[in-house]
């Protein structure tokens, strides 16, 4: 009998329904993590704490990262904390939390599959083919996103979480790029450390008991994107730096997220869309197949390094959701708003004007393009062998 009783405890536990976070003010001027209660009202923890006794962690009232890193029974209590306290219906936008790092993955098979295609026609637009071509006369692997195939090491870059910014706040074209895009995009916030070279279970436990999910909008530099890719070799740098915006919601994995990837977020997947100005451009569901799981993700960033709490996990591009797929790319003055089922919108318009082109930046004076190096380099690859052979 006990047993059996501890085991429905323990299913109830596994099934709670997920928790909606924001950071607010509270009235004494400082942080709050705000609750949505069942009236659709937003709770602030800190002054529902002065009226009923808070008996864990005192930063969980303050700090989104903390509360997340809360056990169920703490959960369980900032519920009953919450109960019956009125509820703000409007809050500011304001980031939930000042992330201690960024990395982005590309999960998606379909998203890398079209964006590669999309890829060579930006490419070719920004002057990169010759390089494209030279890549093939020398027989070396051509520098575009991986296409299909799964991968048990999943490609992810590490972006800056300084420029991450609020939804409301201007996105500012970069000064060195002249193709902008989004990339609307579901990312984890972790509640919890992993240690290093933690196994593929303790980041699947770990992201159900103390993961957090966000929307994002991953603004991208294509032209210079192509550059990076084309001629740098080094990945993803400026291209991406520059500005990533960020939900004030954060949803607890709970119901959204399984270690068997049967919950919301990846079973019948979230809809998901996007609007310029108003207008429809994108839509697609995060249910997609994807070229690894997301504990496998996690696993892979741990190694060799580990993961704090506080770090945020980009899973890429959900299919169709963005303009490189689409050959539609952005203007300045426009307003993007990416939207996700659950998880809210984002919203942001676009300041600043298109730059210089990069390919010229840093290049001294009467240094060689890399247009002229290029084709330097293919002469050298037909004319090079031809000569070689007549003299011998």
């Amino acid at each position: 009998k006990n047993s059996t009783k501890k085991t429905r405890r323990s299913t109830r536990v596994e099934h709670y329904s997920s928790m909606r976070l924001r950071l607010g003010t509270a009235s004494n001027g400082g942080d709050s993590v705000y609750l949505l209660d069942e009236t659709n009202g937003w709770v602030c923890l800190v002054d529902a704490a002065r009226k009923k006794k808070w008996a864990h962690d005192p930063a969980a009232l303050t700090s989104v990262v903390a509360f997340l890193g809360l056990d169920h029974q703490g959960r369980a209590d900032a519920r009953a904390l919450i109960r019956g306290v009125p509820g703000l219906k409007i809050m500011e936008e304001r980031l939930p939390l000042q992330a201690i790092s960024l990395r982005d993955a590309a999960l998606y098979v379909e998203h890398m599959a079209q964006a590669t295609k999309g890829f060579v026609g930006i490419a070719l637009r920004c002057g990169h083919a010759v390089q494209l071509l030279l890549g093939h006369v020398l027989g070396k692997k051509l520098r575009l996103p991986r296409a299909l195939g799964p991968c048990a090491a999943p490609a992810y870059y590490v972006g800056n979480p300084r420029t991450i910014i609020p939804s409301g706040a201007r996105a500012r074209w970069p000064s060195y790029a002249g193709v902008l895009d989004y990339e609307l995009e579901v990312a984890l916030i972790l509640g919890s450390d992993l240690e290093v070279d933690a196994d593929e279970t303790t980041c699947a436990k770990a992201v159900q008991d103390h993961g957090g999910f966000v929307l994002i909008n991953d603004f991208s530099a294509r032209d210079v994107q192509a550059d990076e890719m084309t001629s740098v070799g080094f990945g993803f740098v400026k291209c991406k730096a520059f500005c990533t915006s960020m939900g004030s919601e954060v949803v607890t994995a709970d119901e959204l997220y399984r270690s068997d990837e049967s919950g919301r977020l990846f079973g019948d997947g979230l809809a998901c869309e996007v609007l310029v100005d108003g207008e429809r451009w994108s839509s697609g569901r995060t249910s997609a197949q994807k070229f690894c799981s997301l504990s496998q993700y996690v696993e892979h960033c741990c190694r060799g390094e580990g993961l704090g709490a506080g770090e945020v996990l980009g899973m890429g591009t959900v299919p169709n959701c963005c303009g490189l797929e689409l050959g539609r790319f952005l203007e300045p003055g426009c307003t993007v708003e990416v939207r996700c089922e659950e998880l809210g919108s984002v919203t942001n318009v676009v300041a600043g004007a298109p730059g210089a082109n990069f390919r010229d930046l840093g290049r001294a004076a009467g240094q060689p393009s890399r247009l002229a190096t290029a084709l330097k380099f293919l002469g050298m690859a037909f004319i090079a062998p031809v000569v070689v052979f007549m003299a011998l």
